[in-house]
């Protein structure tokens, strides 16, 4: 494969990723004027079970599915990498439907002692339905990913969200006298219509692709095994993170309504976080998170190689791209934040939850794309490890300062959380790959110059800030040309190197 496919699909899943997180982000101000914060708070909890019913049903299989089929492509067992996608459609099936069951019969419990809120009875039992398709989505998506075929995922998850959120906003307006429980079951009912049509319409670009592979020679077996040797820590792993993640969902709402004295207050603040603020703060990540999951088969195959110089190269040329990008984009969150929240949410506080949580995005960023490094090293017991710990430890402290400091509280825990994570990859990777990671030039120097920039751009800006689209658009602007001036200043012949340089070795499909 030659370097101009790794970023054809890059661009690809970019452009998508963009476009629909653009999307998700206007629909999302549409659902919060609609059903109110509390609504979204409530949308948020359930679909913390729908995360964790998500999890039981890909089980991992995704991962294991592209590195499977990268390696038997790239050798030219074609029949081989066939039969990994059969087989891992079945066990992912045999999974879903075994956890929509158990979510179906528990519903009602879990709604009144777990989440402690009956109205989220039918909304869990609706998304139960979504998880065979959930599953089979997932093992297409990793063959597709090892073919380096970007196209069929991409085009499939535009779909869903043209049938997802015009089926949620005529639901939620015909339900809204209803009320709040109504409203959450019609936006769960439109996320199970868009998984139904991703999965029939990439199961039909499946059909039609694996026409394109030779027949060769049936291979022999140990594809199930293989496949449950690498899912299987990568499923754990994942089970205990979204359980434990789910579990602290549940428990952050809880915790800042006893710091408020109010039910309604906590939920309405747990959702201002999750649900509004972060999106926007994770928007600008849609490139990264394209590079982060190309980057399992194109490891793989190197690992396969044991091409370690191409590997150490690659990884520095990312995590060094990543620093500069997430720096500037945190700063300009920082600056811009109270005006960003009144344009996206008109509201004051979404605003200082943006200005608050603008320091974690270059931890956040260098965590997602660590996560793709690791996966493609085969270190999926080290991620085990680290989520659990970090999982774990974000559980105590939330119930330890939550409840006393209130949002203040849950901000800190978030803070240390990312640095933590962040911190445990990065080591992890630098320890596998035998490699150094300068300092400099991918922390101190994008932090001093974003530093810089942010302060001189607060001062002089000051006049516009009463045009919020106006200070919005020239505080990016005027952040960016002095963030490179001063980078270029301070680390010039690095910054030069993102350019003319090769991130992945040209190889033939």
């Amino acid at each position: 494969m030659k370097k101009v496919l790794f970023f054809k699909n890059a661009i690809i899943m970019a452009i998508t990723s963009i476009a629909l997180r653009t999307v998700g982000i206007f629909f999302r101000v549409w659902l919060s004027s609609a059903i109110g914060a509390e609504g979204i708070g409530l949308y948020q909890v359930i679909f913390s079970v729908y995360v964790l019913a998500s999890t039981f049903a890909t089980s991992g299989i995704c991962t294991a599915v592209t590195r499977i089929t990268a390696s038997k492509l790239a050798v030219g067992d074609n029949q081989g990498a066939l039969r990994c996608v059969k087989i891992s459609v079945l066990l992912s099936s045999a999974i879903a439907l075994f956890s929509m069951s158990v979510i179906i019969l528990f519903a009602r419990p879990i709604s009144l002692y777990i989440i402690k809120d009956i109205r989220a009875e039918n909304s869990i039992k609706i998304l139960s339905l979504s998880l065979p398709f959930m599953g089979v989505c997932s093992c297409l998506r990793g063959y597709f990913l090892a073919r380096r075929s970007t196209l069929p995922p991409s085009f499939c998850q535009i779909a869903e969200q043209v049938v997802r959120i015009p089926i949620i906003m005529f639901l939620v307006v015909k339900t809204a006298p209803y009320g709040l429980s109504a409203s959450a079951a019609s936006v769960i009912i439109g996320d199970v219509a868009s998984e139904v049509v991703g999965a029939t319409l990439l199961w039909l670009c499946y059909i039609g692709d694996k026409k394109r592979l030779a027949k060769g020679e049936k291979t022999k077996g140990g594809i199930l095994k293989e496949l449950l040797r690498i899912a299987t820590p990568i499923s754990a792993g994942r089970y205990l993170h979204t359980g434990l993640r789910t579990g602290e969902n549940l428990l952050t709402p809880i915790c800042l309504s006893k710091y408020c004295s109010d039910t309604s207050v906590g939920l309405g603040q747990f959702g201002m976080i999750k649900g509004m603020a972060l999106p926007l703060l994770l928007f600008p990540a849609s490139l990264l998170s394209s590079v982060s999951t190309l980057l399992v088969p194109e490891m793989t195959e190197a690992m396969e190689k044991n091409n370690k110089a191409l590997i150490r190269s690659a990884i520095d040329k990312i995590f060094y791209t990543t620093s500069v990008f997430s720096f500037l984009i945190g700063g300009v969150f920082f600056v811009a934040s109270g005006q960003i929240g009144q344009v996206f949410y008109k509201s004051r506080e979404v605003g200082y939850l943006i200005r608050a949580l603008s320091p974690l995005v270059p931890f956040m960023y260098i965590d997602l794309i660590a996560d793709g490094i690791l996966k493609g090293l085969d270190q999926q017991k080290v991620l085990l490890r680290n989520n659990v710990i970090d999982s774990l430890v974000r559980i105590i402290l939330v119930v330890l300062l939550v409840p006393r400091f209130g949002m203040t509280g849950f901000l800190g825990v978030m803070l240390f959380s990312n640095l933590f994570t962040a911190t445990l990859s990065v080591v992890r990777i630098l320890k596998v790959t035998e490699m150094k990671l300068g300092l400099y030039k991918t922390m101190f120097a994008p932090f001093l110059s974003i530093f810089v920039a942010s302060a001189i751009a607060q001062k002089l800006l000051r006049p516009f800030s009463h045009n919020l689209y106006l200070y919005i658009s020239v505080s990016t602007a005027g952040i960016s040309i002095l963030y490179f001036i001063l980078m270029v200043i301070m680390d010039g012949k690095e910054l030069k190197k993102l350019f003319p340089q090769k991130l992945i070795k040209s190889r033939k499909v």
